[in-house]
């Protein structure tokens, strides 16, 4: 398991296993997704097909229908024949001749063939009747008895429809044929005044069959069906569907008027496509629902021929993409592992070489980004010895500034209670000034501390140069209360103000002013350290910001030099940070404190170089 686990964090089985996961595994989601979606695209590009094709039937039958209605319209709207039907005086015969003439002219307009499977029948008011067909031993008077024909005589001219009626011609009752007919009353004046006769078309079911099935495909089966179950009609006549799926599938669709499924019926599989048609073509007054069905067992198979050919060439395809990508990782890796065994051999003291840094690409810019991060480690590693050399040095400065102030610090307790015996108050104060600075130096050099407690030290180191060389230094303080509270490295302030009092002696003036003030800004802390002595020289200067390591050698309390203390600012806060010195434009010289603003607990650490 562990040597599992452990190929497994090569860099070169990851990018295999990134490139199986992000590219094979995908590729092969996607053609297992159009293996398993083809049959139902297939099946809904067939059923688009297949609708329009049984939407131009549906539009068929609504053009048949609507077409047998304009054929009344002109019986309806033929004002002579209106006028010769409603004149009593005329003759049967005289009104024959002109029926006849405009059934000849139908059949030129509609075909003659077209004709013959309209049956025309016209009744006026004094009992004549004018027909296309003379069979039923010429009895039509029953027709006018149908509710249907009844109920036409009341709509003013407007269409009365009857869907899939019993035959009404004695000849046909034994056949089983049903009629689609039209009954329409016609009046004197088109649609208003009298009725001058009732006009019947027929046309036998068969027709009706045609115009469903034109735009059908060879072994279709349809049904017409209406809301209580009662099949109209079906061209079924092998009973492919039956009865019972029928019911189902009418029960399935109950409320859509039209739509799509497959379902499947005496184990073939259908498509199956329905519309109601719309009214005023009705059966007892319920809509009428169409149900074709149209087989696609022989697509499925095609299908499935063509589906396993996919999954062979699949197969195929994902064993050369898992080969490649093999190859090209093996390929594309093998310089890292060159690069990483040079990395994981580095030392300080090894120099690099075997690795390609001529490579135009990113594995070239890798081993040339190796190279030169061996050239800055090592400038770094140089720069940190020489950083460490003057921080050692400044620790030592400051220890041996220190003068073993343990024993200064308990002598001079012991001189300060006998001082207080004898009543001598003044050497009571210096020695507590100088004590306080003893203390100030013993205390733990590894952490920060507060302006404030820097600022007492000054006043203490001032006070006992004061009391020795008799009030020459004047210090003015000029920190606002917040900003005492900042924090900074320990013994920064005290060099300066020393060499202030010993570089700046003028002795043409009883006394020197030292003024330290600052302010922060964008968390930088800007303090100066000013007196109004005879001044820095420019050679000073120069030699300070050239070298930054000679200027204060000299000095002669601390031993710390001012380029050791910008050193050590530089080194622990970084280059940005640091000391300035300029010369006052009347006299005296001013050093400014570039330093950070740093807020925390006293004991915070790692900024100190001390």
């Amino acid at each position: 398991m562990k040597r599992l686990f452990g190929g497994i964090s090569k860099f070169s089985v990851k990018m295999f296993l990134l490139i199986v996961i992000c590219v094979v595994i995908p590729f092969a989601g996607v053609c297992l997704y159009i293996r398993i979606n083809m049959e139902n695209f297939i099946q809904e590009k067939l059923s688009e097909r297949i609708i329009q094709d049984i939407s131009r039937g549906e539009r068929n039958i609504t053009e048949g229908l609507e077409e047998l209605a304009s054929l009344s319209d002109v019986f309806v709207f033929d004002k002579e024949l209106i006028e010769r039907i409603g004149d009593e005086n005329r003759t049967e015969f005289e009104n024959v001749v002109y029926f006849n003439q405009l059934l000849d002219q139908l059949s030129i307009y509609r075909g003659r063939a077209g004709m013959e499977d309209v049956k025309v029948i016209l009744f006026d008011n004094y009992g004549r009747v004018y027909s296309n067909w003379s069979l039923n031993y010429r009895n039509y008077e029953f027709l006018l008895k149908q509710d249907w024909v009844a109920e036409s005589m009341n709509q003013w001219g407007h269409v009365t429809w009857s869907m899939f009626s019993p035959p009404y011609i004695a000849e046909e009752k034994d056949k089983g044929e049903t009629y689609i007919s039209l009954a329409r009353s016609l009046m004197e004046d088109g649609t208003t005044g009298d009725r001058a006769g009732t006009l019947i078309l027929s046309m036998e079911q068969s027709r009706f069959s045609e115009m469903m099935m034109t735009y059908a495909y060879e072994d279709d089966v349809a049904y017409v069906c209406v809301d209580d179950g009662q099949i109209l009609l079906n061209n079924d006549k092998e009973r492919k569907i039956g009865e019972s799926a029928l019911d189902a599938l009418y029960q399935q669709t109950a409320g859509k008027k039209s739509g799509n499924l497959r379902c499947s019926a005496n184990g073939a599989e259908y498509l199956l496509n329905f519309y109601t048609i719309p009214r005023p073509w009705v059966f007892n007054g319920q809509q009428m629902k169409v149900f074709h069905f149209t087989g696609y067992q022989e697509v499925l198979s095609e299908v499935s021929m063509v589906t396993k050919r996919i999954n062979a060439v699949i197969l195929v395809m994902l064993v050369l993409i898992t080969a490649i990508s093999y190859a090209a990782v093996r390929l594309l890796v093998r310089p890292i592992v060159v690069l990483t065994k040079k990395m994981g051999d580095y030392t300080i003291e090894s120099e690099i070489s075997g690795i390609d840094t001529e490579r135009k690409d990113e594995i070239g810019h890798l081993n040339q980004a190796f190279c030169r991060l061996d050239g800055n480690i090592k400038q770094l590693f140089a720069r940190l010895q020489e950083e460490n050399k003057i921080k050692e040095q400044y620790r030592y400065e400051s220890l041996r500034a220190q003068l073993n102030p343990h024993f200064l610090f308990n002598t001079l307790t012991t001189i300060r209670w006998m001082a207080m015996i004898r009543g001598a108050h003044n050497i009571v104060e210096s020695i507590d000034a100088l004590a306080s600075v003893l203390n100030y130096s013993m205390s733990r050099d590894d952490r920060l501390v507060t302006l404030e407690d820097e600022l007492d030290n000054i006043r203490n180191f001032v006070y006992i140069h004061n009391y020795r060389y008799q009030d020459y230094c004047s210090l003015d303080i000029d920190i606002p209360d917040e900003m005492k509270k900042l924090r900074m490295m320990k013994f920064i302030l005290q060099p300066v103000v020393e060499n202030a009092l010993i570089h700046g002696y003028d002795k043409q003036r009883e006394q020197i002013t030292i003024r330290i003030y600052g302010y922060t800004e964008d968390q930088i802390l800007y303090l100066f350290v000013e007196d109004d002595g005879i001044g820095i020289s420019d050679e000073v200067i120069e030699q300070f910001e050239t070298f930054r390591q000679t200027a204060g050698k000299g000095d002669r309390l601390t031993g710390i030099g001012l380029t050791n203390v910008d050193s050590c600012i530089r080194i622990t806060f970084g280059e940005q940070y640091g000391l300035t010195l300029e010369r006052v434009a009347t006299h005296g010289t001013s050093v400014t404190f570039t330093l950070p603003v740093i807020e925390g607990e006293d004991d915070e650490k790692g900024h100190d170089c001390g």
